[in-house]
């Protein structure tokens, strides 16, 4: 991304001003378990997972909900849940945002949608849903029609979140786009997977990604030129000012016409999970649109903040701060680097010794920082191993106070610093072997003790510093 676009992006973002979004679309619950694997069942050849944490987040349209919330804008949910514990649940998320519950119809013949998910370490396992055969949504149209027809006035954008599963019907996705179009509210559109998109005709912008363009239009989206026949094909369909692809590791299509489109690449390093992705598009799309940003921002926008998400494990919502920082912080996302990336880079080194040093850094204070600077006299290239989050969960019990991609942007912020990576293990052994560094620096309270690293640093012969110690 060049130093402009980067610029525009900024400045968008401080100019953004709350708006009212009325978000349309399927309601679901997510439920994370967390654990660890230790054994093979005797009953099966399958892992024993032992749980150790369980979250519930907000799933579906739910989570676009959520994405907008976090974007500092005034939300409003039109949608069912039931009113078993999965809808109870969801009803307690929103009231805690202070989401209002107006547009969302509480059915005790309707069961709320839930995805449990199966976690462990930095892996999914298993995924299973919870929800009914065929739900009988005709009996709630006319409710839905109501509180769209009572919200729609005041908002400034609409967001279609639909997953297919029968709450936006085309008379209702028929009904908002004509009241929003006449009322210049911006109307765009997650579709439904399968969906044909005439059910969508004349909204203002729709986002699919590449398996369902591909699926609709038979087509298969292995290069730019098939990509774009699948978008013009869809594009016509719909009717729609524009439309993007998601492209996922290449990134997002933006296509206004065959004679107007951009190709748009992503920058995200590490791919820890694609879930939400599509969410976090969708939302920044449907509030940039209502406060009437050109549509190239807003998918530059989009796409920025699909490479944040894509870096976290499982849903998570995407803030202004979260994309400002990772903006304002220019290069320094290009110093957080894979193990892969380091022992690749690191093998081309010379002349110039590599110096090592590594640690939680959670809390970080004016005491790591004078560490890490007094380490900086020492002639190389410094390289910062840090444990992940869930390494320090499983050691301490408890989550770092900040997460693993924060600590990792403020030691890359410091200019002594080279290079950060982020490891898994308890301690740095498997690092340090990989590695090979020549000096590894550790400091001056350890200098009588057994390092957990110890014979790791021995076997690649590499010299032990010990810095002074700070008050931490």
């Amino acid at each position: 991304m060049n130093q402009h676009l980067r610029q525009q992006l900024i400045q968008t973002i401080h100019a953004f001003t709350p708006q009212n979004i009325l978000v349309i679309g399927d309601l679901m619950l997510d439920q994370y378990i967390w654990g660890k694997v230790e054994r093979i069942s005797p009953e099966a050849p399958i892992p024993v997972i032992r749980m150790e944490k369980e979250e519930f987040r907000l799933g579906g349209a739910a989570n676009v909900i959520a994405n907008v919330k976090a974007l500092d804008c005034q939300v409003f949910p039109v949608g069912i849940i039931g009113k078993g514990s999965a809808g109870q649940k969801i009803e307690s998320i929103f009231r805690a945002a202070k989401i209002p519950m107006d547009g969302i119809i509480v059915s005790s013949s309707f069961r709320t949608i839930v995805k449990q998910r199966i976690l462990t370490n930095q892996q999914q396992l298993l995924r299973v849903d919870y929800e009914s055969e065929r739900p009988d949504f005709e009996q709630f149209e006319g409710q839905l029609l109501q509180n769209v027809s009572t919200l729609l006035p005041d908002m400034d954008g609409v967001i279609l979140s639909d997953y297919a599963k029968g709450v936006l019907s085309s008379k209702l996705i028929t009904f908002v786009v004509q009241e929003a179009r006449k009322k210049g509210i911006p109307i765009v559109c997650d579709p439904g997977k399968g969906n044909d998109f005439r059910k969508y005709r004349g909204v203002t912008a729709i986002k699919p990604n590449r398996s369902e363009a591909a699926q609709l239009t038979n087509l298969d989206l292995r290069d730019r030129q098939s990509i774009l026949e699948a978008a013009a094909v869809l594009h016509e369909q719909c009717e729609a000012e524009f439309l993007t692809i998601s492209l996922d590791k290449d990134g997002i299509l933006l296509f206004s016409g065959p004679d107007n489109y951009q190709f748009m690449a992503t920058e995200a390093r590490e791919v820890f999970d694609v879930t939400g992705a599509g969410d976090v598009v969708i939302s920044i799309i449907g509030t940039l649109l209502a406060k009437k940003v050109s549509p190239a921002l807003v998918v530059h926008m989009a796409n920025v903040a699909a490479e944040l998400e894509i870096s976290h494990l499982g849903v998570v919502s995407i803030p202004w701060n979260e994309i400002l920082n990772h903006l304002s912080s220019d290069g320094l996302h290009r110093k957080i680097i894979s193990m892969e990336e380091a022992e690749a880079e690191y093998k081309q080194l010379h002349d110039t010794p590599l110096v090592f040093t590594n640690g939680y850094f959670d809390n970080i204070s004016a005491g790591h920082l004078r560490f890490l600077m007094e380490i900086g006299k020492i002639k190389g290239k410094l390289l910062v191993a840090i444990n992940s989050d869930q390494s320090i969960l499983q050691q301490k019990g408890a989550e770092p106070l900040l997460k693993e991609q924060d600590r990792a942007r403020l030691l890359a912020s410091l200019e002594n610093v080279h290079r950060v990576v982020i490891f898994d293990d308890p301690d740095a052994s498997a690092v340090i072997r990989t590695l090979s560094p020549d000096i590894v620096v550790k400091g001056d309270h350890f200098r009588d003790q057994l390092l957990p690293e110890q014979d790791a640093i021995v076997d690649i012969g590499a010299q032990i510093e010990y810095i002074q110690q700070f008050s931490w």
